[in-house]
């Protein structure tokens, strides 16, 4: 199949030119599907006088909205609370919503194409089997027209008629704090695109602030070129090259959790053959009320790693090997 790849930067997920462009696809009688990485309506609500985001009370992480559910939601412990009237922090901001999500993407859509049939395809909508059979067969049978959803639509799926994919949200992909973020962005987005023009002529297009790096390698290089040049980024740094390894301590007293981290700070440290690269609060420093805390520790030999890592004999540890995200 032959492919037009086109970019946009604008901040509005649902520009007037990706509009334009699903409005032709429908009157071409073909399917569109709509990419986000993230699910709920938004992801962040953040309040406009102080700057907070609405925390969960028991993960130091922001909650989504799900507007259905009329409530926010904790994607890391499950807990939800009503939507609040104004900031919880403050006490008087008005709260704002930031990065779109599936939910929000989806009433915006069927507003504007009210006559036609629009599904959602992620994890609050697909909830089991039978129903994830059922929208495929419906949307390859054309009872739906377009398909708003996130990694579940990458997943090797096949659809037959689907001409125009809408790529929003990659560059929260690109920037997450992890070495592997090139690698996940660039492979998800080929995964997405290839869902385009199965039988004939598609178009994707993306909404990013790094149309440079997505476009050498989509138009002027290929995966493999990716590849290779992801492998001299990682070199003496990160897998393959070296094993690495994250130990995540957790508990619900966060004196105790850290005297537990520090004692194999020390520990790990009297080791020559391996590096602690570091340590510290984890990213998401508190999830279901437990503090957490991780060292994160590479050598060039599985075996000293290895043994390393039997050392650690703590009821608080979770040990993670390469997968650091």
């Amino acid at each position: 199949s032959n492919k037009k790849i086109s970019y946009f930067d604008s901040d509005t997920a649902l520009s007037a030119n990706v509009l334009n462009k699903i409005t032709h696809t429908l009157q071409n009688n073909n399917q569109v599907i709509v990419f986000l990485p993230t699910r709920a309506n938004f992801k962040y609500q953040i309040c406009t006088s102080c700057g907070k985001s609405v925390q969960c009370p028991y993960c130091s992480v922001a909650m989504s909205l799900h507007k259905n559910a009329l409530a926010l939601k904790c994607h890391y412990c499950s807990y939800a609370q009503m939507i609040p009237s104004h900031c919880p922090s403050c006490e008087h901001g008005i709260i704002r919503n930031l990065r779109v999500g599936t939910a929000q993407i989806e009433e915006e859509l069927n507003a504007i194409y009210y006559d036609r049939k629009i599904m959602r395809f992620d994890r609050d909508e697909i909830t089991t089997d039978t129903k994830l059979k059922k929208v495929l067969n419906d949307f390859n049978e054309k009872k739906i027209d377009i398909l708003v959803g996130t990694q579940m639509l990458s997943k090797g799926h096949d659809y037959h008629n689907v001409t125009l994919a809408v790529v929003l949200g990659m560059d929260s992909v690109l920037n997450m704090n992890s070495y592997k973020a090139r690698e996940q962005a660039l492979s998800l987005l080929i995964q997405i695109a290839g869902r385009s023009g199965r039988k004939g002529f598609g178009e994707v297009i993306i909404q990013t602030k790094n149309e440079d790096f997505f476009d050498y390698y989509l138009s002027n290089s290929d995966y493999e070129d990716f590849l290779k040049d992801e492998l001299e980024f990682r070199e003496e740094l990160y897998p393959p090259y070296v094993r690495m390894a994250k130990i995540v301590f957790a508990h619900t007293n966060g004196f105790k959790v850290k005297q537990e981290l520090d004692k194999y700070i020390f520990i790990l440290k009297q080791n020559e053959k391996i590096e602690v690269v570091g340590f510290g609060e984890c990213g998401i420093f508190k999830i279901a009320n437990k503090y957490r805390y991780e060292i994160i520790i590479r050598s060039s030999s599985a075996n000293a790693l290895l043994n390393a890592l039997h050392g650690v004999n703590s009821p608080l540890a979770i040990i993670d090997m390469d997968t650091i995200r």
